[in-house]
């Protein structure tokens, strides 16, 4: 069984869909995955938020091929309420990495993330919303690894159905794993 059959056989009841941003500036994506832990459509019910995160957890500890991480990392912004949700679930803590913000300076053209150097040595567990920047995760994979982390996968809510973040993620060498995929 490959990875995105696992994924699909495996995935729960969770919503998630992309939609076409208009007005935005030229370097940022017209296309962002909304999903409904993020409580733009609708108020996120604390109950949800804690079973998406057992969900997301059970999905990754269930392949006995995937190693039990010691701390989550999640990303700024879309990052940040499925890494809640996983700690909770799991007991574990977690981190968050940060984009430099340039203000007004143009951006380069890899993101880059500052973890604060403070995973060194630990088994790590990315955790993101979705796999619409699958190379910035792909890059923060190669930082932890420069810092002396290890890091143990990826843990999505929702992936592109064709699977192309998936293979720039599992290019790493690390395996990943997602609830849904985004319509």
């Amino acid at each position: 069984m490959t990875a995105l059959e696992r994924a699909e056989s495996s995935a729960v009841d969770f919503q998630a869909c992309q939609i076409l941003c208009l007005d935005l500036p030229p370097d940022m994506p017209a296309v962002r995955v909304v999903h409904e832990l993020d409580g733009i459509a609708n108020p996120v019910d604390p109950a949800r938020l804690l079973s998406v995160g057992h969900a997301m957890w059970s999905q990754w500890t269930d392949d006995p091929g995937h190693e039990r991480p010691e701390v989550l990392l999640g990303l700024e912004g879309d990052g940040i309420v499925p890494t809640l949700a996983m700690s909770l679930a799991s007991g574990l803590p977690y981190h968050l990495a940060w984009k430099l913000d340039h203000g007004r300076l143009p951006r380069p053209r890899g993101a880059e993330l500052f973890t604060y150097n403070q995973l060194a040595g630990k088994r790590v567990l990315v955790v993101d919303a979705a796999l619409s920047n699958s190379h910035m995760i792909a890059g923060l994979v190669s930082v932890l690894r420069e810092e002396g982390a290890t890091v143990v996968g990826v843990a999505c809510l929702t992936e592109d159905r064709p699977g192309v973040g998936r293979r720039v993620v599992e290019a790493t060498g690390v395996p990943m794993t997602a609830l849904s995929y985004t319509r």
